[in-house]
């Protein structure tokens, strides 16, 4: 049987990997229009703020760690049309008949209208453009970062460490805003906002872009002469080489079952080109995140020759550090409490890390104020805590009674761990941050 498999980012690699491991004889094709796989999205990112040398270290897997599990990997080519029914893909580099396809191609950067109006607009999600934008950053001081989600806020930081001058424009009212709540991140973007070089502009939303004016919605402007434009803006993926082959849901992502089938038979689609279920909103939800990527393309390998396991539901988790904070969160936020079916409760507390330092940790815990299960976790520190996140989200999918966990082994560390880190004795207080 052939797989071929469109597309060499996290979800197609791992789907390629987890295929040819339960299915040695198969033939697995991997299909790239890159001249490398494995290169990871926000390389640019990690660069800026130090965490790599180079945009050589941004890759997470080479075409040739690839070809020693057995898949071929054709790189520098570019698919240029499907016909699905017919089971062939037209590339450059040929006809390919397939037996199954997996569609792995992921999302674009790119929004069209602004685009159109401004071609110089500059984007970094792959390995070429982050180069262009690197070089670009050479002639510049002061750069327009469009978007203060995850994506934008990285790459602020980045600038800012590279002495850069960032103007971060954001439609919504602070920054972060799909992960978490404003009363807990006040005081971190009151104290970025006051960061030397660092501006931000809320409830901006771009209108009109020339080569000198960036237009705003409510008339501000911002002169852009001498300034470098990149967008952070959220991905979406580009369904228009489908031509209409392929279901679509409303928001322009791919229809999946729920075993990542599409609505064409043997023809499959995982990462950022589909919806995945939401295990806090019973629904399904478009969450383009590298964890969703890889669960979906395990996923789907399971049930290339039949249908074995459903997508398991999902919890958006996500972990970063911005300038001097560490920031996570998982679930539900507050703010998003008219999409949960009961009441939703919150608490927040400050508490120290450990007995010796006395650095703290801010806390967010989200839950139901019936069943006292925990819905959602948002955290913030100077210190590196972001792996906590990872138990708080267990602990979410295990439907643990919140005023119980306490109870459960942990350990102890004057220096690593506090016993008052026990973040579930305040309920014997009362359920409201006022009470704590």
């Amino acid at each position: 049987m052939k797989i071929i498999i469109v597309g060499g980012s996290f979800s197609g690699i791992y789907c390629a990997i987890k295929v040819k491991e339960l299915y040695p004889s198969f033939e697995v094709l991997l299909i790239e229009k890159k001249e490398k796989i494995g290169y990871i999205p926000s390389g640019l990112s990690m660069l800026l703020n130090g965490e790599i040398r180079s945009l050589d270290e941004a890759y997470f897997m080479t075409k040739e760690e690839l070809e020693k599990s057995g898949v071929t990997v054709l790189t520098s080519t570019e698919v240029t049309s499907y016909n699905l029914s017919s089971k062939v893909i037209e590339t450059t580099n040929g006809t390919k008949q397939f037996d199954k396809l997996v569609l792995a191609t992921g999302s674009s950067q790119k929004s069209s209208k602004m685009f159109d109006e401004f071609s110089d607009i500059k984007t970094y999600k792959d390995r070429e453009s982050a180069e262009i934008t690197l070089k670009a950053l050479e002639e510049v001081k002061d750069v327009v970062v469009i978007g203060a989600g995850q994506a934008g806020m990285e790459l602020a930081s980045g600038l800012i460490h590279q002495g850069k001058r960032v103007h971060v424009i954001e439609t919504m009212d602070y920054p972060l805003y799909k992960y978490f709540d404003k009363d807990f991140l006040e005081s971190f973007y009151t104290t970025t906002g006051k960061i030397e070089g660092l501006t931000f502009y809320f409830n901006e939303t771009v209108k009109q872009i020339d080569d000198s004016i960036l237009l705003f919605s409510s008339g501000n402007t911002i002169d852009i002469t001498d300034k470098l434009v990149l967008s952070a803006n959220s991905v979406r993926p580009e369904l228009s080489i489908f031509k209409n082959q392929l279901k679509a849901n409303s928001d322009h992502t791919i229809f999946v079952d729920d075993y990542l089938e599409t609505s064409v038979q043997d023809v499959y689609a995982v990462g950022d080109l589909i919806q995945v279920p939401s295990f806090i909103f019973q629904t399904n939800v478009y969450a383009p995140l590298i964890v969703n990527a890889v669960q979906t393309s395990m996923t789907c390998a399971k049930n290339i020759v039949e249908k074995k396991e459903t997508l398991r539901p999902m919890l958006k988790t996500i972990g970063v550090k911005l300038f001097d904070y560490y920031l996570a969160s998982t679930g539900l936020m507050e703010s998003e409490d008219f999409l949960y079916h009961e009441e939703v409760k919150s608490v927040m507390m400050t508490l120290p890390i450990s007995t010796v330092y006395k650095k703290d940790i801010k806390v967010k815990l989200v839950y139901d104020a019936t069943t006292y299960h925990l819905l959602g976790v948002q955290l913030i520190s100077k210190e590196p805590v972001l792996d906590k996140i990872n138990t708080f989200a267990l602990v979410i999918k295990e439907k643990i009674d919140i005023r119980t966990l306490n109870q459960l082994p942990h350990f102890y560390n004057a220096v690593f761990a506090n016993t008052s880190l026990s973040l579930f004795d305040v309920f014997e207080k009362g359920d409201d941050s006022s009470e704590v």
